[in-house]
């Protein structure tokens, strides 16, 4: 943090008492006389997913709490797939998504697993499963139901939001270049 060419470091999350030290330290009433001059994540890949733009201490202290949060959960790399696919424009919009990481799913690399799963959020029991075995294509099944359910392959899986499926991705438009007769 910086304000009248003093400066202070800040580790977050912070405790209302080192969220005063800062304050007095910088001579300051409210964080709002601070700009936040930079941020480090310590996981080096949040650096790039997450905007930099118009954060407040108070928001950034909330996006630590639930960095610890989704770190002790080991839904870190689900946070970072969610963010990788939705690309959010600003902090606050990345802030929302740790804060609403029940809405995604890192699912199994396995188009035949996720068939079975798909099966199973249906109704289907083991039972049911075990009796179509022999004349279901799971694999196709799984495919189709990634497909129909917008799953995403990202740098740290696959990932599904919950609530409503993702977009299809977009793909480029393929122009065929060269000469014409």
């Amino acid at each position: 943090l910086t304000a009248s060419e003093q400066s202070y470091p800040l580790v977050l999350p912070a405790s209302e008492k080192q969220l005063g030290q800062a304050k007095e330290s910088l001579r300051i009433e409210d964080f709002a006389q601070a700009v936040i001059a930079s941020a480090e994540y310590t996981a080096p890949y949040l650096n790039r997913l997450i905007p930099m733009d118009s954060i407040t201490v108070e928001d950034a202290n909330e996006m630590a709490l639930c960095l610890q949060r989704l770190k002790k959960d080991g839904e870190i790399m689900k946070y970072c797939a969610a963010l990788e696919v939705e690309e959010p424009s600003t902090f606050t919009e990345a802030l929302d998504m740790a804060i609403d990481i029940d809405d995604y799913e890192l699912i199994s690399d396995s188009e035949r697993e996720y068939g079975r799963q798909a099966l199973r959020r249906m109704g289907a029991n083991d039972e049911v499963l075990e009796a179509i075995e022999g004349c279901t294509d799971f694999d196709r099944l799984g495919s189709e139901m990634m497909e129909k359910d917008g799953v995403r392959q990202t740098g740290f899986g696959l990932v599904r939001r919950l609530s409503k499926p993702f977009p299809p991705e977009q793909e480029p438009d393929q122009q065929m270049g060269g000469l014409s007769c």
